[in-house]
Order: structure tokens, then C-alpha cells, then sequence
């Protein structure tokens, strides 16, 4: 486990950074996300749904340097792509938060923390 754990730790974030660094400038609600790292220098703040969107093999990164929270209504909602490569899972979605995590009650938040 530490070595899948230091493996996310690692990867810098996708390219163009313009895309993948700091996006929505933390408060992310609404946002689709594809395949890729992404990376906040500060904290995340999810206050509603937000989208992961890909095929089943895909994987997904989200560094955040500080903290995270998220409200009630929060959730991660899986989108496939209409290409016949299936729905993203959880197994492939990691949340790496470099401070601590609030989650809201009854919030709907997938994949590994």
C-alpha cells in the first residue's frame, strides 16, 4: 500500500497546466473532470455535484496540497464517454489531501482517500 501511495504522491499534474492546476481555483462543484492529475496548491471545496468523465480504464488524480471539504449535497458522478470503453469506477478515481478532509453529512464522495 505505501508504494501505491507513494506513486500517487508523485505524478505531476497533466498538461496543459492552464487545465489541470488549481481548477475552479479550488471550489469545484459543477466541474466535469477527464483522465488526468490534477493539482491545488491550497484546498478544495466541493459544494455540489461534480463529474468524472471517462472510460473504465481511465484514471483519475487529485492532489491538494491543504485541506478539503465538501457539503451535504456533494457527490461524484460517473460519466462514460460514448466510445464503448464503459463507465469510470471509483477504483480508479485517488484523492491525495496534504492537510485534512471535512466531508458534509450524507455527502456521495467516491474513490480513494
Amino acid at each position: 500500500m505505501d508504494s501505491a501511495y507513494a506513486d500517487v504522491v508523485s505524478r505531476p499534474h497533466s498538461l496543459p497546466s492552464s487545465q489541470f492546476v488549481d481548477v475552479g481555483a479550488g471550489a469545484i462543484a459543477g466541474q466535469t473532470f477527464t483522465p488526468g492529475v490534477y493539482s491545488w496548491s491550497s484546498f478544495v471545496h466541493v459544494a455540489s455535484p461534480i463529474y468524472v468523465k471517462g472510460g473504465k480504464d481511465d484514471v483519475w488524480v487529485f492532489q491538494v496540497a491543504g485541506y478539503m471539504s465538501t457539503a451535504a449535497a456533494a457527490s461524484v458522478v460517473f460519466q462514460g464517454n460514448d466510445d464503448g470503453r464503459g463507465t469510470p469506477t471509483s477504483d480508479n478515481l485517488f484523492w491525495v489531501v496534504g492537510e485534512y478532509l471535512v466531508l458534509g453529512a450524507s455527502c456521495n464522495m467516491h474513490g480513494t482517500f
